[in-house]
C-alpha cells in the first residue's frame, strides 16, 4: 500500500517527507521509498525489510550509490556502502529497532557504526 512517509536521519538536518510502499506479511514488513540526495544526478531507490521471526533489518540502497546495511540487536553486524571515493565497509551495534503497530505508527532503528561508534536514529513515521 502506498503511505506517506516522513524519514528522520541524524545524517540530515531535516526530515525528508514523500511517499513510499508499505507492505507486512505474517513473517515480513517492507518499506520502499525513493530519494533525491542533494548533489547526486539520480535518485536512490531505498528498501527496507524486517524478517519479524529474526528481528533482522536491512537496508538496501540501489542506483547511482549502493549500500547494504543488516541490523541485528543480537549480534555486531556489517555494511558497505559505496561512495564516490570507494566502497567503505563498516560495523554495526544496533540497540533497537520498533515496528509499526497500533501503539506507534513509527519505524525506527537506533545503532552506532564504525570505528567512532557513530550514533544515529533512523526513523519512518507514517502521516
Amino acid at each position: 500500500m502506498i503511505r506517506d512517509m516522513e524519514i528522520n536521519t541524524g545524517a540530515y538536518d531535516k526530515p525528508l517527507v514523500t511517499k513510499g510502499i508499505f507492505e507486512e506479511t505474517v513473517t515480513s514488513l517492507t518499506l520502499k521509498w525513493k530519494q533525491i540526495h542533494e548533489g547526486d544526478e539520480e535518485p536512490s531507490f531505498y528498501e527496507i525489510k524486517l524478517d519479524k521471526e529474526t528481528g533482522v533489518a536491512v537496508v538496501r540502497r540501489s542506483g547511482q550509490y549502493t549500500s547494504e546495511l543488516v541490523f541485528d540487536t543480537a549480534k555486531r553486524t556489517e555494511g558497505s556502502v559505496d561512495t564516490p571515493y570507494g566502497t567503505i565497509k563498516t560495523d554495526i551495534k544496533t540497540s533497537y529497532i520498533t515496528i509499526p503497530s497500533v501503539v506507534s505508527p513509527k519505524f525506527e532503528i537506533a545503532y552506532e557504526m564504525g570505528a567512532d561508534d557513530i550514533k544515529n536514529v533512523f526513523t519512518v513515521k507514517f502521516i
